[in-house]
C-alpha cells in the first residue's frame, strides 16, 4: 500500500534510467536564469548607460528616507573597514591592509556609477557585495557615502575660517 510514509522517489544523486545520462539530477539548459535573477542592462542594474560608461549621478533620488536607509547598510557593511567617518581606518587599516579613505578627492571626483560598481563588483582587496546588498540597497549607501563627503566638505571649510 502506497501513503505519504512510503512514496516513490529519486534522491538528487542517484540513478535514473529516465534520462540518456542516467542523472536524476539535470543540469539547467543553458542560458536559464533563476527567478529573480533577470540581468538588465540599465543604469539603476549596472551603475553605466548605454554606451558602457559609469553614471555620473545617482539613477535614485537621494531622499532622507534613502540616505538613512544608506547609513544603515553602511554600518553593517562598510564602517569595519572605513570607519563610520569613511577615513579608511577601520580595523583593516590597523592590521595594516591599506584601505580607502572614501574622503580622497579621487573618490570625491568619480562617478556615482563606478561607486556602485565597485560596491558590486568589489576592487583591489575589497570583495564583491552583490550577493548581501540589493541593488537598491548599494545605491542607498552611495548616496551616504556622498552625504559623508558632503559633511566632510562642510567640517573642512570651517576649519579653514579658523
Amino acid at each position: 500500500i502506497l501513503d505519504m510514509d512510503s512514496q516513490p522517489k529519486y534522491k538528487a544523486q542517484s540513478s535514473n534510467q529516465f534520462f540518456y545520462n542516467r542523472m536524476t539530477l539535470q543540469t539547467p539548459v543553458p542560458g536559464t536564469i533563476a527567478q529573480g535573477e533577470l540581468p538588465s542592462a540599465d543604469a539603476f542594474a549596472t551603475g553605466k548607460d548605454a554606451e558602457g560608461n559609469f553614471v555620473t549621478m545617482s539613477p535614485v533620488e537621494p531622499t532622507p528616507v534613502l540616505i538613512a536607509r544608506g547609513a544603515d547598510r553602511y554600518d553593517i557593511y562598510c564602517t569595519p573597514c572605513h570607519r563610520a567617518s569613511g577615513d579608511g581606518q577601520g580595523i583593516l587599516y590597523k592590521r595594516g591592509v591599506p584601505t580607502a579613505n572614501l574622503n580622497d578627492e579621487r573618490l570625491r571626483t568619480m562617478p556615482d556609477g563606478e561607486l556602485f560598481n565597485t560596491l558590486t563588483n568589489g576592487l583591489g582587496l575589497m570583495p564583491s557585495y552583490a550577493y548581501p546588498i540589493s541593488v537598491e540597497d548599494r545605491w542607498a549607501i552611495v548616496a551616504h557615502v556622498r552625504e559623508l563627503q558632503n559633511r566632510t566638505d562642510v567640517t573642512k571649510q570651517v576649519d579653514n575660517r579658523k
